[in-house]
C-alpha cells in the first residue's frame, strides 16, 4: 500500500467523522455508528501512514542526526 493511499483514509475518516458529526447534532440514530467507522478509518490510516514512515529507507538516515 502506498503512503497516498494511507492518506487517503485519514481523509475519508475525518470526512466521515464531521458527517458523523453532523448526524450527531440532529439526533439521528445512525451517528453513533458513523462516528465509529469514522474512528476506524481514522486509526488505521494512521498506523499505515506511520508504518510506512518507519519502514522508509531514509528515515535511520534523518534520525541519526
Amino acid at each position: 500500500m502506498k503512503a497516498k493511499h494511507a492518506v487517503s483514509l485519514l481523509l475519508f475518516g475525518y470526512c466521515v467523522d464531521f458527517i458523523g458529526a453532523f448526524l450527531k447534532i440532529l439526533h439521528t440514530s445512525n451517528a453513533d455508528l458513523t462516528l465509529t467507522v469514522a474512528a476506524i478509518f481514522k486509526v488505521l490510516g494512521g498506523l499505515i501512514l506511520i508504518h510506512k514512515i518507519i519502514t522508509y529507507p531514509k528515515f535511520k538516515d534523518f534520525m541519526d542526526r
